[in-house]
């Protein structure tokens, strides 16, 4: 099995930060959140906040943006009909019927993307739109605690990542890469 991050990896770009500027240019009252996200996001891809401060600030800000939008599930569609072409090339050329897609992002955001494309098994965040609440951030640590939980002790054949921030998962995986744009190296 192969196992891919999804943002920065897959996809080109952080899908969560394009959503929300293409959410920006349909709902202009989305521009008070601004500065709010970028710092977090910034503090997010340092490491300068935990997974329970990230997920305090998802639970408090996510839903509120979210019922900014008229239809989630027509902007979500629109915004994949207009993205999808940032499936990094790579990708497509070796995707496997049994790759695992293992994404910090949202799963209601990803869920489409991946349909369209053809990944069956994936482990994101996850937001209940319905109770407004947090329940799962795929991140650091808890993403090998969530492949544990559904794969065992599945062998890993390669876990490609764009940041170190995933070491708990290189270190599970038999051989690793690091991709930075349209570059892939070994580092395990």
């Amino acid at each position: 099995m192969n196992v891919y991050d999804f943002d920065n990896t897959i996809y080109d770009g952080e899908s969560v930060v394009d959503f929300f500027l293409f959410c920006l240019r349909k709902q202009p009252k989305l521009f008070r959140y601004v500065p709010l996200i970028l710092k977090s996001f910034i503090r997010y891809k340092r490491c300068l906040i935990s997974l329970e401060e990230l997920e305090a600030i998802a639970a408090e800000y996510a839903m509120q943006l979210l019922d900014l939008l008229d239809d989630l599930d027509g902007a979500i569609r629109e915004f994949w009909d207009r993205h999808e072409h940032k499936i990094k090339p790579f990708y497509k050329e070796q995707k496997r019927s049994d790759d695992l897609i293992l994404s910090a992002s949202a799963g209601f955001l990803l869920r489409e993307i991946f349909s369209r494309i053809g990944i069956q098994n994936y482990v994101c965040s996850e937001l209940n739109l319905k109770t407004r609440t947090v329940e799962f951030i795929c991140y650091h640590k808890n993403k090998v605690k969530i492949f544990q939980e559904h794969f065992g002790d599945t062998p890993i054949e390669a876990f490609y990542t764009d940041s170190m921030n995933d070491l708990p998962m290189i270190e599970r995986s038999e051989h690793a890469f690091l991709v930075k744009g349209k570059k892939i190296k070994q580092i395990k």
